[in-house]
């Protein structure tokens, strides 16, 4: 599976790729008091390790620590360009959906426990780092809310709860008086409501996790931008500063990887943005319900997620996704679009109508023509791992790092032989035709898909 390309053979000079922007307004990282924070050491000088993992969000701190515990006199290596939990892992909405790695197609009874169980091991792994290891996110096991706004929405809905019920899931379909038991909206006319999920402060998971894995052993450089990858029997690794070697390579870079020459044309940034508003009053609160404090997102192509915080805001994000031309990495926030998440929130919830936005952020998702992840192995020499393309991937991300561990062990089970295992990628298709067909895709999704009453 050779969805990469060497940066050596691309690029002569070892100029920094332009990943990182100066400023996030992100409220995760200021509830998480990340600006307080020591920062780790860049790499300098010359190096040598057992395993290197290129990126210190949730993928490479989940295959650290999966790796350590099968591995535990291995020596790994994590390259963080920034910190810890700096890109979608600490800026997301929130959100920690335990069925993302389902899959729905599947109708084999035996393998079907073994995809939940694979899918709801993320979940597990928080609660693990949680119980075990004191770390505190914020985490709040509330579950979900899934909401439709017309009937066509409903028509899916119906076929979606069908689906959890044969998996053997805890669903509900709600409507009139039991749906306003829990939120109160003119806009929602049906909820699914699931008793798997969560929401976090996913900056403090990261934080929290990067702590973890180094109490264990596994050495973390942050401010180390790879700035280079000679793949081979023995990885070559440069960063501004310094440059490691090891047998194996493990990619956990996401959205940012065809900044480092993998999975070019197959995997590209796709940007989303959140909002935090001011914190609510117990008028505001009562206005909209929401006591049991789920998660809740929409049925529409561009929908809304929103969680309530630890300290009483609204984090809301969605409305849209940008594709930046020529697969660019853009600045940390949009304003239009944040002006859009800002009247979504009030369309839903009238009566917080002049309501503050306190914070506002964005970053890049990797994303893919059919919106899948692949976790797997590649490279000549069989020794580069990799997990890409997660769309939620609070918990995925932390299964993909389990699944890299399990990898390299050898051995068959259910998570070396799940279905995103060296899953293809499709082509994405040329750079320059990629801004138009996004737009041509938003414009489908706004007038003929909502003309047919399924936006």
């Amino acid at each position: 599976m050779k969805h990469f390309s060497s940066i050596y053979n691309r690029r002569l000079g070892l100029e920094p790729p332009s990943i990182y922007e100066y400023f996030l307004d992100n409220f995760w990282f200021k509830a998480a008091g990340l600006e307080n924070e020591i920062i780790n050491q860049p790499l300098r000088g010359s190096h040598q390790a057992d395993i290197v993992i290129i990126g210190g969000g949730y993928t490479g701190l989940s295959a650290a620590y999966n790796i350590h515990k099968k591995f535990a006199d291995k020596k790994i290596m994590i390259l963080e360009g920034a910190c810890c939990g700096y890109g979608a892992s600490g800026r997301n909405g929130g959100f920690c959906v335990a069925t993302s790695l389902i899959d729905v197609n599947c109708k084999d009874t035996h393998a079907r426990k073994r995809n939940l169980k694979v899918s709801l091991q993320g979940l597990d792994q928080i609660k693990e780092f949680i119980s075990v290891y004191g770390l505190d996110c914020d985490f709040d096991e509330m579950g979900m809310l899934d909401t439709a706004m017309n009937k066509g929405q409903v028509k899916v809905m119906e076929r979606d709860y069908r689906i959890f019920k044969d998996w053997g899931l805890n669903v509900e379909m709600l409507h009139g008086k039991d749906l306003e038991k829990e939120i109160k909206s003119p806009r929602y006319i049906a909820a699914l409501k699931m008793d798997h999920g969560a929401t976090l402060n996913p900056a403090k998971l990261a934080r929290g996790m990067k702590k973890i894995v180094e109490d264990m052993g596994v050495e973390i450089r942050e401010r180390s931008l790879v700035t280079r990858v000679i793949p081979g029997k023995v990885n070559h690794v440069d960063t501004e500063l310094g440059d490691v070697k090891a047998p194996v390579l493990v990619i956990a870079t996401n959205a940012y990887s065809h900044k480092l020459g993998f999975f070019q044309n197959r995997v590209f940034p796709l940007y989303t943005y959140v909002i935090a508003t001011e914190p609510l009053s117990d008028q505001q609160w009562q206005a909209i319900g929401w006591q049991n404090r789920q998660g809740i997102s929409d049925y529409r192509e561009l929908f809304n997620y929103m969680i309530p915080s630890a300290d009483g805001r609204i984090i809301i994000g969605g409305s849209d996704a940008i594709y930046y031309d020529n697969d660019r990495i853009a600045p940390g926030n949009n304003k239009s679009v944040s002006q859009l998440i800002l009247k979504d929130l009030v369309e839903t919830f009238p009566s917080l109508a002049g309501i503050k936005i306190d914070h506002a952020w964005g970053g890049p998702t990797a994303g893919s023509l059919d919106r899948q992840p692949s976790v797997g192995v590649m490279g000549d020499h069989h020794n580069i791992y990799y997990g890409v393309g997660y769309g939620e991937g609070v918990p995925s991300t932390q299964t993909g790092g389990k699944m890299i561990a399990e990898l390299m062990t050898g051995e068959k089970n259910e998570f070396t032989e799940h279905f995103i295992i060296n899953r293809p990628i499709p082509y994405a298709g040329p750079k320059f035709l990629r801004a138009s067909f996004s737009i041509l895709k938003k414009w489908y999704m706004v007038n003929v898909v909502k003309n047919a009453g399924h936006l």
